[in-house]
């Protein structure tokens, strides 16, 4: 038999923040609103810290704490994307005895069916990303987020199509322990702050429609942000004061070769206090 090498102490003795794998595509069912599942294929990454007597580590390991979790959401799907990382992080903390935290990233594109601004079928998709992080104690704490991203358009100024700008808008909410935040009422949200959502396609008229209804409310990249923040606030009342939300807003400037981005984060606690001193 093959000496296990990965025990052995290294020649030089020094930690390791993160060792692990990469590029893990599987498939998840998740169970959506009204008790719809949604099947996802997603990429993982998982990991480990590596102490400074341990040699390597046991990838396998990961693996195959995913492959379990995945098999229980089989014949069970999970309820939320961060309640499904929270499960394998922890799974894999108790395979690795010497580490004292785990990690997991996830991420997957899920299909949305729309309407056309003419009432056509078409197809829009959201990026979703989740991850979990669980350090040894006690108990262990385990630290999970959730978060969307999709593509809008903005007017900065009104009536100018030339100040016409297509956005990317990203939110996630972290908190402590597994919450399961609604995905579907965080994209919602997304979709309220800009002007119009990026369609897949349209029609010459549609496209004209579009436009109108993309200038008749202007916006700039920080006024997109405000609204996620303040639209995060007031959807999710289930969400505990100490969790974490992050709003991000980049534009591609139509005359220059660069990007903008604009970027906030804030506890539930001051963004919910904002809102009632606003009102």
């Amino acid at each position: 038999m093959l000496p296990d090498v990965q025990v052995r102490a290294p020649e030089i003795r020094m930690p390791i923040s993160r060792a692990g794998v990469s590029n893990v595509r599987k498939l998840l069912r998740i169970k959506g609103k009204e008790g719809r599942e949604v099947i996802l294929s997603a990429t993982f990454e998982c990991y480990v810290d590596l102490p400074s007597f341990q040699k390597g580590t046991h990838m396998s390991r990961n693996l195959e704490a995913i492959n379990e979790v995945i098999e229980e959401v089989s014949s069970k799907p999970a309820h939320s994307l961060e309640e499904l990382c929270g499960k394998i992080v922890l799974r894999i903390l108790e395979r690795h005895s010497y580490a004292s935290m785990s990690e997991v990233r996830m991420e997957s594109t899920l299909m949305l069916p729309r309407r056309s601004p003419a009432g056509r079928h078409v197809q829009d998709f959201v990026r979703l990303f989740a991850s979990a992080r669980a350090e040894r104690g006690g108990e262990p704490k385990v630290k999970t987020c959730i978060g969307a991203e999709l593509r809008g358009i903005i007017a900065t100024s009104r009536g100018e199509l030339g100040c016409i700008q297509q956005v990317t808008v990203r939110a996630e909410v972290e908190s402590e322990g597994i919450e399961g935040v609604r995905i579907e009422e965080l994209i919602k949200v997304l979709e309220s702050s800009v002007g119009a959502r990026a369609h897949s396609s349209l029609t010459c008229g549609e496209e004209a429609e579009v436009l109108r209804e993309v200038c008749a409310s202007p916006a700039s990249p920080v006024e997109v942000v405000e609204a996620v923040l303040g639209g995060i606030a007031g959807s999710f009342p289930e969400l505990p004061d100490s969790a974490t939300v992050t709003a991000m807003c980049t534009s591609a400037e139509p005359l220059l070769n660069l990007s903008t981005t604009v970027t906030s984060g804030q506890s539930l606690a001051s963004l919910r206090a904002g809102k009632s001193a606003a009102g």
